[in-house]
């Protein structure tokens, strides 16, 4: 008799274990990564663009972009002979320089971007037809690319964004969706050493450097 009631106390023990074990609360919360923006605004377009350097996102990049997009570096740029940079380039372009720059295998460690709207200027063209809307942005930008090896690239002038609306997209309301179809680096910079090897340079020419 005994020890059928100590074989029940240990049983009931074990399953009180279990229960505990089982009560417990959940482990620590994974933090969301960050979310990009359905494009129904420029501003909008801006944050996504200021967010895929950031996480050196690629594809959220090249979707801030037409089909038919041009960028315009700067004249200094294009007049530098050691530069060798053409006075506008296209999205296919764009894709292979922010592929290498994005790229495991890349020197870069990390991208800071900030871009402040200075300016936003609206064209709506036909009255009550959103679809031919326009707008020029002028953005104030603070981008910083740090190697893997020390040191890094900074770039500091404005840049001035020519947006449109998507013709081919909508939102997921079926709101005009916004895309940046040219895009002109206004800096004047010329390519400098600052402290800790840190390289004071244009955004064109930055982007330039991972052709």
């Amino acid at each position: 008799m005994r020890t059928i009631i100590a074989l029940l106390c240990a049983v009931s023990f074990a399953a009180v274990l279990v229960g505990g074990c089982s009560t417990a609360g959940p482990g620590p919360d994974i933090p969301a990564g960050p979310e990009f923006r359905d494009r129904t605004s420029p501003e909008n377009v801006v944050y996504n663009l200021e967010l895929a350097y950031e996480e050196m996102d690629l594809e959220e990049y090249l979707d801030c972009l037409p089909e038919d997009f041009q960028f315009f570096p700067t004249e200094a740029d294009v007049n530098d002979p050691n530069q060798g940079i053409p006075p506008v380039w296209l999205k296919a372009d764009e894709a292979t320089m922010h592929e290498n720059m994005f790229a495991d295998s890349s020197d870069v460690e990390s991208i800071s971007l900030t871009l402040t709207i200075a300016s936003i200027e609206y064209d709506e063209g036909i009255p009550g037809d959103p679809l031919d809307d326009t707008c020029v942005c002028i953005v104030d930008v603070d981008l910083r690319l740090n190697l893997s090896a020390g040191g890094g690239f900074i770039a500091t002038a404005a840049s001035e964004f020519h947006m449109r609306v998507d013709t081919d997209r909508r939102g997921p309301g079926r709101e005009p969706l916004w895309e940046i179809d040219r895009w002109y680096d206004l800096g004047g910079e010329r390519r400098g050493v600052l402290a800790g090897r840190v390289v004071q340079s244009s955004w064109g020419g930055i982007k330039a450097l991972y052709r």
